[in-house]
This record gives C-alpha cells, sequence and structure tokens, in this order.
C-alpha cells in the first residue's frame, strides 16, 4: 500500500508539472505569437474564432489537470507528513494543520490562488469573439509567468544558503518560465500550422506566427540552457556524478533529448522557416508549413519524455549529495553506504561491514540544508533480497551527535537488500524512507 501510495505522489507530480507548463505554455503563445498573428486574417475570422476556442479548451482541460493533480498532491503529502491515511487526513485538521504550517502547504495555497485567478484571466483573454486589451493581456503573462515560476519551490532549488541561496532558485524559476513558453507552445504552433492550409491569408497567419515563435525559441533556449548549466552546477557538482549516480545518469538522457530538440528547431529555424516565410512558390510554402507542423509535433513529444524524467528527478537526491557523507568519519572501506532523498527529509545509512554475517547499522537523519534532523524515535527494517525471509526490524538508539545505531544484526545473505526508515520526528511529524542497499558476499 504504502508503494503504491509513493507511486501515486510521483504520478501526481509528473501530471502538475505537464499540466502547469502547458497552461502558461498556452497564454504565453496566445499573447506573444498567436494575437499579433491572427491580425493577418483580416478575411479568416471564422479560423482565428476557431484557433481561439481550441485554445481555450486546452488551456482550461490543463488548469482542471493542474488543480486535481495538484489537490492529490497535498492530500498525499499531508498523508506522508502526519504517518496517518489519506481518509483520516481529510477528517481530521491535519490537512489545515500542513496547509497553515509548514512551507509546502504555504507555497501550495499560493499556488491555488494563483490558479485561480489564471483562469479568470484565460477566460477572457482567449475568447473567441474579440482581441483582448493590453492590460489583460499582460496580466495573463504575469500570472503564467508566476504559475509556472512557483513549481520551482517544490524542487531542489530551495533550501540552499548564501549565494546559492539566491542564484539556485532565481536560475530554476527562470528555467521553468523558459521551458512554458517554449515546450509548452509546441502544441498549439502545431495546432496553428494545421489550420492555416487554406487561402493567402491563412498562409500569412502561419508566416507571422512561425516567426514569431522561432524568435522567442530561440530566447527560450538561450535561457534554458544558461539556467540549466547553473542548475546543473548545484545538483551535479562534478562530470564524474554524471555517470556514477542514478540522478546523473537520467539528467544525461535528458540533456541529450534536449540536444535533440534543438537540432530539430534549429532545422527548422535555417532550412524550413525561410522557404515559408521567404519563397514566392505558394508550392514550397505550404510544403515548409506542413514539414514544420510535424516538427512541432515531433518536438512536444520529445518535450513530454522529458517532463517524466524531471517528474523522476525530483525525487531523486541530487547527485552532489552521492559525495555527501554525514556519518562520522566518513565511510569505511568495507562499509555499505545509501543516502535516502526525498522532499520531506532524508538520511545517510551505513552498514558496517557491509558482507554476509554480523553487522552494525549507523543512521544520520538530515533535513534539506544537510542539517541533523531531531528525531524522538527512529524504526529501522532490513528486508533481504527478493522478499525471501523474514525483515529484520529493530529500534535505534541515538547518540550524544544524534546519530542512531543499530547494533548485532544478522545479514544472512547477499544480495539488493531494502532499507527502510520509519522516523518519529521531534515535531510529531512522521517520515518514511526506503531505498536499496548491497549486501556483500562474506
Amino acid at each position: 500500500m504504502e508503494e503504491a501510495l509513493t507511486n501515486l505522489l510521483y504520478d501526481a507530480r509528473a501530471v502538475h508539472f505537464a499540466a502547469t507548463i502547458m497552461a502558461s505554455g498556452i497564454v504565453f503563445f496566445a499573447v506573444l505569437v498567436a494575437d499579433p498573428a491572427l491580425r493577418k486574417a483580416q478575411h479568416e475570422t471564422a479560423m482565428a474564432a476557431t484557433l481561439r476556442s481550441r485554445l481555450a479548451w486546452i488551456a482550461w482541460i490543463s488548469l482542471a489537470l493542474a488543480g486535481l493533480s495538484g489537490a492529490t498532491w497535498l492530500l498525499l503529502t499531508a498523508s506522508s507528513m502526519s504517518g496517518q491515511a489519506v481518509a483520516d487526513v481529510l477528517s481530521q485538521d491535519v490537512l489545515w494543520t500542513v496547509l497553515s504550517q509548514t512551507d509546502f502547504g504555504n507555497d501550495w495555497l499560493a499556488r491555488a490562488g494563483m490558479l485561480c485567478l489564471l483562469a479568470a484571466v484565460v477566460l477572457p483573454l482567449l475568447s473567441a469573439k474579440r482581441t483582448s486589451s493590453g492590460w489583460l493581456k499582460a496580466a495573463g503573462i504575469l500570472l503564467a509567468a508566476c504559475f509556472v515560476g512557483s513549481l520551482a519551490f517544490a524542487g531542489h532549488g530551495i533550501g540552499d544558503e548564501g549565494v546559492a541561496g539566491i542564484v539556485h532558485p532565481i536560475a530554476d524559476i527562470l528555467h521553468l518560465i523558459a521551458v512554458a513558453a517554449w515546450v509548452g507552445g509546441l502544441v498549439p504552433l502545431a495546432l496553428l500550422l494545421a489550420m492555416t492550409k487554406g487561402s493567402v491569408d491563412a498562409l500569412a497567419v502561419a508566416r507571422t506566427a512561425t516567426l514569431r515563435f522561432s524568435n522567442l525559441g530561440i530566447a527560450c533556449v538561450a535561457t534554458i540552457l544558461l539556467t540549466g548549466i547553473v542548475n546543473s552546477y548545484f545538483l551535479v557538482g562534478s562530470i564524474p556524478a554524471f555517470t556514477e549516480t542514478l540522478y546523473g545518469q537520467l539528467l544525461l538522457v535528458k540533456i541529450t533529448l534536449f540536444a535533440l530538440m534543438v537540432g530539430i528547431a534549429a532545422w527548422n529555424w535555417s532550412r524550413l522557416t525561410p522557404r515559408l516565410i521567404e519563397d514566392p512558390s505558394l508550392a514550397v510554402a505550404q510544403s515548409a508549413r506542413r514539414a514544420l507542423c510535424r516538427n512541432a509535433a515531433v518536438e512536444a513529444a520529445i518535450g513530454a519524455l522529458i517532463l517524466t524524467i524531471v517528474a523522476v528527478l525530483g525525487t531523486l537526491a541530487p547527485a552532489s549529495h552521492a559525495n555527501h557523507h554525514a556519518i562520522e568519519g566518513g565511510i569505511p572501506a568495507d562499509a555499505s553506504f545509501q543516502h535516502i532523498h526525498t522532499e520531506f527529509g532524508m538520511a545517510d545509512v551505513l552498514i558496517e561491514p557491509g558482507r554476509v554475517g554480523t553487522a552494525s547499522v549507523t543512521i544520520h537523519l538530515l533535513d534539506d540544508d544537510l542539517e541533523t534532523l531531531p528525531a524522538r524515535a527512529v524504526i529501522l527494517t532490513l528486508a533481504p533480497p527478493g522478499g525471501a525471509g523474514e525483515p529484520i526490524k529493530r529500534a535505534a538508539l541515538q547518540d550524544a551527535d544524534s546519530q542512531w545505531h543499530v547494533d548485532g544484526i544478522t545479514l544472512a545473505e547477499a544480495g539488493n537488500w531494502t532499507v527502510t526508515l520509519d522516523a518519529i520526528l521531534t515535531t510529531n511529524r512522521r517520515l518514511e524512507l526506503a531505498a536499496p542497499i548491497v549486501i556483500n558476499p562474506k
């Protein structure tokens, strides 16, 4: 059941990120690309109205998914923080406590407010009947940027100190806004290009929209690249961490997919866009329009894969934590070590010796600032490989350095064991952490 709830939390995060980026991307596209382009369609008012209507539907669906997934995320987080079932969270005061007394809850309330305001702006902004006023467009851009940018407060960029505590969140916010403006605008662009295959006026719309989106895309790609380098510096920390940690490996996959998107965008900008905009042949321009439409759809699909990876990365320990060893004295050569990371807390677990036989376990609980996380009790569970045999479950004892110890445990076989920590923090919040750990042969 616990694993099912964890998977549901991951799914809720992924849907929320994707829906938020799409909703904000629709607003950016409508104001910065579609509206200026549709002014060219003096004799295509029906097409313009249809396009705005379809963009509105996509925006409304995205906002609804963002709201539902955000509510699911809140309930599951409250359940995890309190150690109570989801049904109990709803029937007691746990939910209000999380909303009013935690950073996550405060951020959730702020984002819920921004979602409601953005929904109120989307209705007139994407109206099929008329062009929106300047102030409404400005409000839409501002709210969309704040809505997607605030996702940074649910990521790894929060919690640093000093200069990093300023630079990292700013880079994260700009990264998210640029992603929404570029990746979130690909589906609307493909939709617009697919609808502009008829008259000369319709082709003029496609030309203007493509040129404006290309210029926007160049600025967004540059921003994504620069802020991505900054984020990688803080979250990865070293070149070996890219290949030696799961976080780094997934990040490499993400970078590869991003490079593929940039390659397609470069082809569009250098070859297809000039044919659409400058070539006097109507047949050549229409062929370029169709190719750009296909490529936008392909880029959108790659962007969806990247967002899936981002959802996974948010649940993993940053690669920069791989070399962090809070266990006093470092890691002995014959020990097994695991750093467990979640958005609610972390732990370093050291099993010495890390092989079959009798061993001792040392546990250090940590917060997001890598400071000791105070707890009143910690229960350690070690499950053998493949679920064979009874798990070892013991209460840990705390020493003067606020580390927790379990001595005299017997590890009967080698392989990938599962270590689970159930901690009751001094705030009465319950923290559950689990991860695999390798036990070597004797």
